[in-house]
């Protein structure tokens, strides 16, 4: 996951969770007006179920970052390894090239 879409999916989280906040208080707010306890009970369940949901899923995403930037340096840490090989294996060669000569 590159730096961008972890940036729109935090963004979008956000979003998520800014209506969740605004309809949780709306509803919370309603004194019987057309909706029932039964009915609130139902869209109170959902809404923690997608908030529980979204919160997995930040984690998860935290985790794939940290996992991404730990192989990242990883990669960069072989890649000089292979460079200084490389260079050894160069100088080797120029080494046994003038013995044979």
């Amino acid at each position: 996951m590159n730096a961008l879409s972890v940036e729109a999916f935090e963004r979008r989280a956000k979003e998520a969770e800014d209506r969740l906040g605004r309809i949780e208080k709306k509803l919370a707010s309603r004194s019987g007006g057309g909706v029932s306890s039964e009915n609130l009970c139902d869209i109170l369940a959902v809404l923690y179920d997608v908030r529980s949901t979204l919160g997995r899923e930040k984690v998860k995403s935290q985790n794939s970052e940290a996992k991404q930037a730990s192989l990242e340096n990883q990669v960069s840490k072989l890649e000089e390894e292979n460079s200084k090989l490389r260079y050894q294996i160069l100088h080797l060669k120029r080494n046994l090239e003038a013995h044979m000569t």
